[in-house]
């Protein structure tokens, strides 16, 4: 069954890459209205973060950045087809304004490995072909429950120059290898890691529990961290590519001092297009001291 369901996914990707990127856009954001139309999972796990990380704000903008964040999200998904689809040039041809290249271009010539910390924010793909010619770039991902899926993904996600290596101890051997010898290493900073893998941090005022990796990655080796993220641009004009410095707090000795300014890192991010944020992430799962799942609390589907 779990085959029959990834080559039904692959199909329906390879058939969004042969349309055009507006057209792709269009069927994201009818998603997005489906998605916002009903007591969808997605929607309550977007309810359920938003109000974690603005109780200040009324629940009219709530309820308003709810709504533009499903379209935002179905957006993404209607890109896959397009981000994986299309070739190197045609995705190039989709990037408008990089902003503060000069902190990628500086980094490249420092001998020391960069992080590039890429949250869930506008399109991550799009990152990988912007790179494309730049500099190769090792990226650590979760395989997909289905097998031919995910070798699928790895596939084309190689077609554009990354190198892939798989949540297991080899692959994280791999990324300390890879900054060690001076290279590139990508890493997705916000994603919920086991417990004993994380420590908890604030982010966006609400106590997280923050993947420990990356510290441990910037104290054996040595590395540089910046931040980057594709945001969307309106009426399929493509994207704009955003580069930031990591807080130097990030490189102190404590992990949870670290932590605490990777995840500010994020929201300074997060803070440019907040509606782009996977707000429909679980993210708030596993709290302080056993506390109660907040998904559980409102009975999320």
């Amino acid at each position: 069954m779990k085959n029959l369901i990834g080559y039904l996914m692959i199909g329906a990707v390879k058939l969004m890459g042969l349309v055009s990127f507006s057209r792709a856009q269009k069927v994201g954001r009818y998603l997005g209205k489906r998605l916002a139309s009903k007591r969808t999972r997605s929607r309550e796990v977007a309810r359920v973060n938003l109000n974690l990380c603005y109780p200040d704000k009324s629940e009219d903008f709530r309820e308003a950045l709810l709504y533009d964040t499903l379209l935002q999200n179905g957006m993404t998904g209607g890109e896959m087809g397009p981000m994986w689809g299309y070739s190197i040039d045609k995705l190039k041809s989709l990037i408008g304004t990089v902003h503060n290249i000069e902190l990628l271009e500086k980094a490249l010539k420092d001998e020391r490995g960069i992080l590039l910390m890429s949250p869930h924010l506008g399109n991550w793909e799009i990152i990988n072909a912007w790179l494309a010619g730049l500099s190769p770039i090792t990226i650590m991902y979760r395989p997909a429950k289905a097998k031919n899926f995910s070798d699928w993904m790895v596939s084309r996600r190689e077609a554009v120059g990354c190198d892939l290596v798989p949540t297991t101890r080899e692959g994280v051997k791999t990324l300390f290898e890879t900054l060690k010898a001076g290279k590139m290493v990508g890493f997705l900073p916000d994603q919920e890691p086991k417990r004993e893998r994380g420590v908890f941090a604030p982010f966006m005022g609400v106590d997280t529990l923050t993947p420990s990796l990356p510290h441990q990655m910037i104290l054996e080796t040595g590395c540089q961290v910046l931040y980057v993220f594709g945001r969307r641009l309106p009426d399929a004009a493509g994207f704009d590519i955003h580069i930031s410095e990591a807080l130097p707090e990030q490189f102190d000795q404590d992990p949870v001092v670290s932590a605490t300014a990777m995840n500010k890192a994020i929201e300074n991010c997060v803070a440019i297009c907040p509606d782009q944020y996977q707000w429909t992430y679980k993210r708030f799962k596993r709290r302080p001291d056993d506390a109660a799942n907040p998904y559980k609390l409102a009975k999320v589907p």
